[in-house]
């Protein structure tokens, strides 16, 4: 009896033993481990954030797909009078069709501290196609004319924000309306929307008010010949100044820019028969700007913007850099001014419709001239003329899914340099005008994500 139950407890024992060890090899089997949380949802800073692992900083990824399609039909008129000559060139070229697309990339890191949220943000773009006719932003914002190949990589923003303070590539303080309402990579001109290297502070006095002061890069808003050959490069930075209301109702800012000018001669000659003259020099060495601009927001379905500029050897501000001088031949400021603002309304939460449009005029300034009349007879001098221009558009979008929009638009423009009294030459009065007229028609898609 006492052998029979040593041999069942042998027995159960080995049992045992063997369940312990296919117990332990059993746990060193692979198996289906439970899914990490790698990436980690940041709430704070409004969809889309999430923390970079190992850190209290929260990451914003996203960017855009742009695809246009356009139609230009650009005409051009050139009139000349002069002693016993008067003609008049039409350039009428077949309308163009072409597509640019651009793709880009945001990044938005935030993190925060004792003295509020330290952000940092950066958009790249990168650009493919063809490029014809006027079109403002293209590559610098200046109101120009171009036929060529644009394949090109920017950088629109990179800028840091800390306690108020701005550093890096950021939009002026200077702007409000920013062209809003204009769809498409190749949007309207003659307003004033630039991004620019700054060091800038805003102050926030609560309720809906702030103020900021910033030291902006002038040659963010000047064209090469102003940079080079006006100013002889950068003394001082722009001083830019706003005050500005954010509500419910809407939105309002007034600002104004100090710009250098510079000494310069701006007219040495020409040779009227007696040997060059240098009678002109700078009597301008300051620029000047002024804007004010308001925005309405209608029962969450409908936007007005309505904005103006005026400014003074400052065209950068105008949206008309290499369009009107910094200062004319005699040496004084240029003076300009524009109006101009949108109408956007949805319909519904996927369609809607906007008007969109800019009148800018400069003031009668004086230019140098050579004109060679049948190649044959050469006329010099000085006399005047004045820049105007208009430019309106309007358009229809629908947004199918979140995300996508789709945008038919039409835009007519129209510029224009008139005169001219005769002031100093080696001829009796002369007139000199050139006007240039667009139609164009734009197919956007743009995904966002």
């Amino acid at each position: 009896m006492k052998l029979k139950t040593v041999i069942k407890n042998v027995l159960l024992g080995s049992v045992a033993g063997l369940a312990m060890v296919g117990t332990a090899a059993a746990a060193d089997l692979p198996v289906k481990a439970k899914a990490a949380e790698y990436v980690k949802i940041c709430s704070t800073y409004g969809a889309g954030f999430y923390y970079i692992p190992g850190t209290d900083t929260c990451l914003k990824v996203g960017g855009y797909v742009t695809a246009d399609t356009y139609f230009t039909d650009i005409e051009g008129k050139t009139r000349v009078t002069v002693p016993g000559v008067s003609y008049r060139l039409d350039n009428d070229p077949d309308g163009q069709s072409y597509f640019l697309t651009r793709v880009g990339v945001q990044l938005d890191a935030r993190t925060q501290t004792e003295y509020g949220t330290l952000r940092s943000y950066f958009e790249g773009r990168f650009n493919a196609g063809e490029s014809y006719g006027f079109g403002q932003e293209i590559d610098t914002g200046e109101f120009s004319f171009s036929d060529g190949i644009r394949n090109s990589a920017e950088m629109k923003y990179g800028y840091i924000q800390f306690a108020g303070f701005t550093f890096g590539r950021a939009t002026s303080a200077f702007d409000f309306w920013a062209g809003d309402g204009w769809q498409g990579i190749q949007p309207g001109s003659f307003y004033s929307d630039v991004t620019l290297n700054v060091i800038q502070y805003t102050a926030d006095f609560g309720n809906g008010f702030s103020a900021t002061i910033a030291l902006e890069d002038s040659y963010g808003r000047e064209d090469e010949f102003a940079n080079f050959e006006e100013l002889s490069g950068q003394q001082v930075p722009d001083i830019v100044g706003n005050i500005a209301y954010e509500g419910t109702w809407g939105a309002f800012k007034v600002s104004g820019a100090w710009h250098q000018i510079g000494d310069w001669n701006p007219l040495v000659g020409p040779d009227f028969g007696n040997g060059p003259t240098s009678l002109f020099t700078s009597n301008d060495d300051s620029g000047w700007a002024v804007l004010a601009g308001v925005r309405f927001d209608f029962a969450e379905t409908t936007t007005l913007y309505v904005e103006g500029a005026y400014a003074s050897g400052a065209p950068g501000y105008l949206g008309l850099d290499g369009t009107i001088p910094v200062v004319d031949a005699f040496g004084r400021a240029v003076e300009g001014w524009y109006v101009g603002g949108s109408l956007i309304h949805y319909w519904t939460p996927s369609v809607f419709t906007t008007v969109v449009g800019s009148y800018t005029q400069s003031d009668n300034f004086a230019v140098g001239y050579d004109i060679d009349v049948n190649n044959n007879t050469n006329f010099t001098g000085v006399s005047s003329t004045d820049f105007t221009g208009y430019n309106v558009g309007v358009n229809i979008g629908w947004v199918p899914v979140k995300g996508l929009t789709l945008v038919l638009q039409y835009d007519y423009l129209n510029a224009e340099y008139s005169g001219s009294d005769f002031l100093y030459g080696n001829v009796t009065p002369i007139s000199y005008s050139q006007e240039a007229a667009q139609n164009r028609v734009t197919f956007s898609a743009k995904r966002s994500f």
